[in-house]
């Protein structure tokens, strides 16, 4: 099987699996630009590259499916977008010999993708969000606001994490933090229903099932009024 991997000219490709665990902008770039830094390196689709990109429509039992696939092609290396197909990508390749870089990742020691003294388990690239910042704008701009809303997906790591922040930092600037988490997109409509009332404004994490319904949340923040505050440019 090796000769399938040598291009006509005699160089060796790569083949790549692309696991992504939801269509919206922010991974979308996360892609992009991972592809960008391979091509910097000389590493480039159509010439010695090959890319397969999956993506799990923000499913985890998608996201599993999608790494395990990659691991029985036998990829040369797995880019995991977002902690939940980090964390598939992570198990499903762990007794193999095939790398997996992260990207989009909140907290890689809370999603146990790195070990507490933060050494990788893994190769491990993760963000962090400023939420120490976010408050001071929140506060700047809302001088009366008492609660911030903040809807969250309980079984994405990265939101627990950013949460359990917020949680923390929140009574330092005056605000109390209403939270109500939902497990799948269907159960989002009426959670931002009851949320939006009850709270002065809302803000956003980087949660990946609750920022591919953005357009819903806004639309009903809209029409209460109520401020939302991003966590991304995108």
């Amino acid at each position: 099987g090796e000769d399938k991997k040598v291009s006509s000219d005699g160089e060796k490709t790569y083949t790549i699996g692309i696991s992504q665990f939801a269509e919206h902008g922010s991974l979308d770039n996360c892609r992009e630009g991972f592809l960008e830094g391979l091509k910097e390196e000389g590493i480039e689709e159509g010439k010695n590259l090959k890319i397969s990109v999956k993506n799990a429509a923000a499913d985890q039992g998608t996201a599993k499916q999608i790494s395990d696939s990659f691991v029985s092609d036998k990829v040369d290396l797995i880019c995991a977008i977002a902690t939940p197909s980090a964390q598939s990508a992570y198990n499903s390749a762990m007794d193999s010999e095939i790398p997996v870089v992260y990207t989009a990742v909140t907290d890689p020691v809370a999603a146990k993708l790195a070990k507490e003294d933060g050494t990788a388990v893994g190769n491990v690239t993760g963000d962090e969000l400023p939420i120490k910042a976010q408050l001071e704008m929140i506060r700047e701009m809302m001088p009366d606001a008492k609660k911030i809303g903040i809807l969250y997906t309980t079984s994405e790591a990265n939101s627990v994490s950013a949460l359990a922040k917020y949680d923390d930092l929140a009574g330092d600037y005056g605000f109390e933090i209403v939270e109500k988490g939902i497990s799948q997109t269907a159960d989002i409509s009426l959670a931002a229903d009851e949320l939006l009332g009850e709270v002065d404004c809302l803000t956003n994490l980087t949660d990946n099932t609750v920022v591919a319904s953005l357009p819903t949340i806004l639309e009903k923040a809209n029409d209460k009024k109520i401020p939302v505050f991003g966590s991304e440019i995108e």
